[in-house]
C-alpha cells in the first residue's frame, strides 16, 4: 500500500461543495486506508493499491458515485511531491511568499500555445516554469488581481498547501 496525496480540481469554489468528513467516508467505504484530508479545498492523503492514472480515474468514480460531484483528481506520492518542493525554480519567492507561490499540477505538460497564453497574460510580474508533472507560478500581486491564463486541464495549489501534503504523504 503507497501513501498518495489527492487534489481535487474545483472543489468548494463557485457552488461546487464538498463537505470533508463526506469525501473521507465515500474513500474509506471504497476501500482506502488512512484517509485524510487538509483544509476544505479537496485535499486527500489515503493508502491505496493503485496507482497514477488508474488511481485518478478510481478517485473520480467513487467521488461522482458516492457524493455526485463531478471532478478531476491528481494524485502524487510522498517522493514525488519532495522531488516537486526539491526543483522549485522560485524557491527564495517560495520562502518570502509561501501564499503567492503556486504549483499547478497537471497530467501532461504545458503546450507551447498555453506558454504563450501564458505569457501575454502575465501582467503582474508573474512567471511561469515547467516542472515534471507541474507548473510553477510566482504571483508577485496575488492570485486574486491576476489576469494569467492558466491550463485548462490542472488544479493549483499554493506553496503552504504543498509542502504540507508532501509532509503528510510521507507519513
Amino acid at each position: 500500500m503507497t501513501t498518495y496525496a489527492a487534489m481535487l480540481r474545483g472543489v468548494n469554489l463557485g457552488g461546487r461543495k464538498v463537505v470533508m468528513s463526506e469525501l473521507r467516508k465515500v474513500c474509506e467505504d471504497a476501500g482506502f486506508t488512512d484517509v485524510r484530508t487538509l483544509v476544505a479545498s479537496g485535499n486527500l492523503v489515503l493508502g491505496a493499491k493503485l496507482a497514477g492514472v488508474e488511481l485518478e480515474k478510481k478517485l473520480e468514480g467513487v467521488i461522482i458515485d458516492g457524493l455526485g460531484l463531478k471532478t478531476d483528481v491528481y494524485v502524487r506520492t510522498g517522493a514525488e511531491l519532495q522531488a516537486i518542493i526539491a526543483a522549485n525554480p522560485f524557491k527564495a519567492f517560495a520562502k518570502s511568499d509561501p501564499s503567492f507561490m503556486v504549483v499547478y499540477f497537471m497530467r501532461a505538460k504545458a503546450t507551447a500555445a498555453e506558454f504563450e497564453a501564458m505569457a501575454k497574460t502575465a501582467l503582474f510580474g508573474e512567471e511561469t516554469k515547467q516542472g515534471k508533472g507541474c507548473l510553477y507560478i510566482m504571483f508577485p500581486k496575488g492570485q486574486g488581481v491576476s489576469k494569467l491564463k492558466m491550463p485548462k486541464l490542472g488544479t493549483a495549489r499554493n506553496w503552504n498547501t504543498v509542502t504540507k501534503l508532501a509532509a503528510m504523504a510521507a507519513d
